[in-house]
Formats: C-alpha cells, sequence, structure tokens
C-alpha cells in the first residue's frame, strides 16, 4: 500500500522534476545511503527511478520509455506469462563451428569476446583463452597459469582495450595486462579484493561485492584510477548478508563508450560513463520479486516464495535477454525489444528447470550470440528447417558451437 501511495505521488511530482533531475538526481546517487538501494519498494529507488523516468519521453504501448534509449527505462515481467517457444521468434540463425583439435578441446563456452576478426572463447575450467577465427578455425591457445611473474591463478575478469588482453585474479587481487599475441606486458595489484574489473579509457571499475574499504564501509560499485587509487563509491550499503558470496558470473559489460554494471540480488542495471553514474535499467516483477518488502537472504523463504530474487542480463541497443530464478524451482528467460517495449518469456529449458539449451555470450550489433551443444542445434535448426553448415563435423564435434540469432520483428512475437 505504501509503494501505491508513493508511485501516485511520484506521478504528480514528475512534471516539475523534470528540469532538475539531470543535476539533483545524479547526484543524489553519490550520497544517498544504498543499503537497500537495489529493491524496487524503496522509496530511495523510487525517487530516482520515477524522476528519471518521466522526463525519458512519452510512453508507448508496452508501457516504456522509448523515445531515447540512452535514458531510464523500466521493463514490467510475468513469471506467470505464457512461455513461447524459441524458435518461434527466430527469423534465422548463423552458426560458427569451432573447430576441435587436441588444443582446442572445450569443456564450455561460457564468455566469449570478439576482437577484430577473431573469437577468444575463455575455458573456464583450464582457466585458459582459445583463439578461433571468424569461421570457427582453431588459432592458438593463451595461457600463462601459475604464480611467476606474468603468470595467474585463475581468469576472474577479462576485457580487451586497444588491442590488449587484461585479465584480473581475485586470489591476489592482480590486473594482468597482455598483447593479444600474448606477450606479459604489465601488472598492478588492487588496494582490495574486489567481485569484478573492467577497464574503462585509463580508469578501472570494481564491484565490491560487500569487501569493507576505509575502514567500515561498504559500497557496490567504485572506480580506480591508473594508478589503482580509490577516486568513485557509489551505492553505500550498512550491511551484507552472510550467505552472499563472490558471483562467478561477469558483472560489469562495456555498452555505447561506457559500462553496464549489475550485482547480486538486485533487479536494476546501472550506467556508467564519463563520471556519471545512473540507473539504467529496471526489471519489474511487481509483487512477484522476493526483495520487494525488503526481506533478509532466508534459503526456506525463498524456496516457498515462488518468487523471482536472482537476475542477470545482456543488453544490446534494440534487444535485451533476461534470466532470472525463482524461488528454488526454477529459471526464467525473457527476449524484450527495447525500442518498443514488446517481451516474450521465452522457454530455453533442456533436460530440467534448471539447465538452458543456451548460454549468452551478449550480443554482435542487433544478433544475440549464444553457445549451443551440438544435439541442442541440431534440434533448434530442425524447428527453424535450417540446414547446417558443416554438418558432419558438427556431430562428430563435442566443442559447442557459437549460434548467432536474429529475431523476427517483435510485432510477430
Amino acid at each position: 500500500m505504501v509503494r501505491l501511495n508513493f508511485d501516485k505521488l511520484m506521478s504528480l511530482m514528475a512534471d516539475y522534476a523534470c528540469r532538475f533531475y539531470s543535476f539533483g538526481c545524479l547526484s543524489l546517487i553519490k550520497v544517498i545511503p544504498a543499503k537497500t538501494f537495489y529493491l524496487s519498494g524503496a522509496l530511495r529507488l523510487s525517487l530516482v527511478v520515477f524522476l528519471l523516468a518521466s522526463c525519458s519521453g512519452t510512453k508507448n504501448e508496452e508501457g516504456v520509455h522509448s523515445q531515447n534509449l540512452e535514458t531510464f527505462q523500466s521493463y514490467q515481467l510475468s513469471i506467470d506469462a505464457e512461455r513461447k517457444s524459441f524458435s518461434s521468434i527466430i527469423e534465422s540463425i548463423e552458426v560458427v563451428t569451432l573447430q576441435e583439435t587436441d588444443n582446442s578441446l572445450l569443456t564450455s563456452a561460457s564468455r566469449v569476446l570478439k576482437h577484430r576478426n577473431e573469437y577468444l572463447v575463455i575455458n573456464k575450467s583450464d582457466e585458459e583463452v582459445v583463439f578461433f577465427d571468424s569461421e570457427g578455425k582453431y588459432l592458438r591457445t593463451f595461457r600463462q597459469l601459475g604464480q611467476g611473474p606474468g603468470e595467474y591463478q585463475a581468469i576472474n575478469s577479462i576485457w580487451i582495450q586497444d588491442d590488449e588482453l587484461f585479465i584480473y585474479e581475485r586470489q591476489r587481487s592482480i590486473v594482468f595486462k597482455y598483447r593479444i599475441e600474448g606477450e606479459f606486458l604489465d601488472s598492478k595489484k588492487l588496494p582490495f579484493e574486489v567481485g569484478h574489473v573492467i577497464g574503462y579509457k585509463d580508469e578501472y571499475l570494481v564491484e565490491f561485492n560487500y569487501t569493507i574499504i576505509e575502514d567500515s564501509l561498504m559500497y557496490k560499485f567504485g572506480v580506480l584510477n591508473s594508478e589503482m587509487e580509490l577516486t568513485e563509491k557509489f551505492l553505500k550499503t550498512d550491511e551484507a548478508s552472510d550467505n552472499i558470496d563472490m558471483n562467478p558470473a561477469p558483472s560489469m559489460f562495456s555498452y555505447s563508450d561506457g559500462v553496464l554494471l549489475t550485482h547480486m540480488y538486485s533487479d536494476s542495471v546501472y550506467y556508467y560513463k564519463q563520471g556519471q553514474f545512473k540507473p539504467f535499467i529496471h526489471l519489474d516483477f511487481g509483487k512477484d520479486w522476493y526483495w520487494e518488502n525488503e526481506e533478509v537472504f532466508n534459503q526456506d523463504n525463498l524456496a516457498s516464495s515462488n518468487k523471482a530474487w536472482e537476475t542477470d542480463m545482456s543488453v544490446s541497443k534494440k534487444y535485451a535477454y533476461v534470466w532470472t530464478v525463482v524461488g528454488f524451482s526454477h529459471y526464467d528467460y525473457f527476449i524484450m525489444d527495447r525500442t518498443t517495449g514488446k517481451l516474450v518469456r521465452v522457454d530455453l529449458r533442456k533436460d530440467s528447470d534448471f539447465s538452458s539449451i543456451i548460454t549468452d555470450l551478449g550480443w554482435e550489433g542487433d544478433k544475440w550470440l549464444v553457445s549451443m551443444l551440438p544435439d541442442d542445434l541440431l534440434q533448434l535448426s530442425k524447428e527453424l528447417d535450417h540446414e547446417l553448415p558443416n554438418l558432419d563435423q558438427l556431430t562428430r564435434s563435442e566443442n559447442p558451437a557459437l549460434v548467432k540469432v536474429k529475431f523476427k520483428d517483435s510485432a510477430e512475437w
């Protein structure tokens, strides 16, 4: 009831707030304590969300602001919506079969970077980077595992910047820099352990993940300069759950000359660009969001809640993919057209409610890049009546394949 009254109040305030939001709201983000900032029911988030949303253009029929995709948007998602088959929203697919050799046996392809005409597949189980050309031909493997100079013990974050490869190792809080061909160039030690790191211009954005800094303070995100000195802190929090561990999934991604930032147990995505940090996307599950009423982390409550409580997403200029955990019962998946607000709950389930036929790898333009195991890809191509190239090689290979998915016009979803 409090939320409804507050929403009405914000709608009345919105017209008067627009002219002030650019300065006021972005400044508030830096100074308002954010113990529950990520909760959609918290008043602090509502204030920023509604003021920003009120200034981002007129609503379309789906109820989102689509005039300017660089401004804040909120999307309504329903975990009770009808599931649609993956093939029913696809116009076409392109397949890159990853060559299988003695040096390119992949246990997974859960993270892939694209650099010029090469794909860099992070083979996490062996802590190595396997290079393929744009057609899937094996090129080389990069692996500097160890404890000596230029050697890492794990790949916890990885990115490419200015034709150089960067790897963050969490255990020793070190960022390693290599030439793209593999030559070690430099390493820098962070002043504290963080969850994930990504480079942005001459800065490093970090996800603190409840790391205590400055004696007793905790924040969600921060910025380090080139000397690894902390220059900015965002989303202050007062306490952390004992159940929170370092999230293995990457939480920061390059987007439109900036960086998108996500964090655990959050229904919001933030955007950092040229020193400005702001809310970017809000996933509105309504009453089906577990943290709506500022619940505490409790496994029994989560298991019986049948509510969404963890999300992840990847974003392009036109589309977004959303993954969420519902109770302890299943995963849910959504594809949305950001330009129209049209979205579908898509069926990506495999053998169980906690396995998927695809692994999200991000976007190449407006094509969704995913990895798929051969059997799953064969089934999808059959549903699409799509003739696969290199079919013999694919059926004999245990390597996953890279698939570029082009969606139908969302009006046809």
